[in-house]
């Protein structure tokens, strides 16, 4: 798990890995939102240990009044979002009745569940969305179409592997999927952000 950094902001934004870590650092950059702090607390198994010691934390009693943690639906949004309901419970902490609407206590928690409620997927679907339109996806689509012509199967997870193949058409082609956010790969004024802005806004 994880390190727990030192508090120094009261809004908190618990992410999912390093890749997210670096994304959402990008993405609160690029939206100038300067109050809010990011916690990668590791795995998806990981989050009830991070949130003991968080809780546990001097600091946290006295500075966080806004707790906000997203999470990937990977193939099931509902078990997500309960996954990360019973890890509040677990804590004492306060316990949403649906994602994206904060429960008001105090502190408030919020919980975001990527790329919606509703949809299987994980915040590269959201990425794959906000690059739809531009030509390279074109390419992209074709080359995963020849692969299931001639191997007859695709990569489990086909997002995943269609941001690979996107990033390894960028003129730096090395760069992990968090990296490209830092290096502006990713439209972030693009629409299919919105949502994931404004759950940050409203934290």
């Amino acid at each position: 798990m994880p390190g727990l950094k030192q508090i120094e902001a009261t809004k908190q934004l618990l992410v999912e890995g390093r890749d997210a870590e670096k994304f959402f650092e990008a993405l609160i950059k690029a939206m100038a939102l300067y109050d809010l702090q990011i916690q990668n607390f590791g795995g998806v198994d990981e989050l009830q240990g991070f949130l003991k010691a968080l809780v546990r934390s001097g600091e946290f009693k006295a500075k966080v009044s806004s707790l906000g943690i997203v999470r990937d639906a990977e193939d099931n949004p509902a078990a997500a979002f309960q996954s990360v309901c019973g890890a509040l419970r677990n804590v004492g902490l306060a316990v949403p009745t649906q994602p994206q609407r904060a429960a008001e206590l105090y502190p408030r928690v919020s919980v975001l569940i990527l790329p919606d409620s509703s949809t299987r997927g994980m915040l590269e679907t959201i990425c794959l969305r906000a690059i739809s339109d531009q030509p390279i996806m074109k390419c992209i689509d074709e080359y995963f179409d020849c692969i299931q012509t001639k191997v007859g199967a695709l990569p489990k997870n086909l997002d995943k592997a269609k941001v690979h193949a996107f990033l390894s058409s960028m003129t730096r082609p090395h760069l992990t999927f968090g990296q490209s956010a830092e290096a502006g790969y990713w439209p972030f004024a693009s629409p299919a952000f919105d949502s994931l802005k404004g759950f940050l806004i409203a934290l």
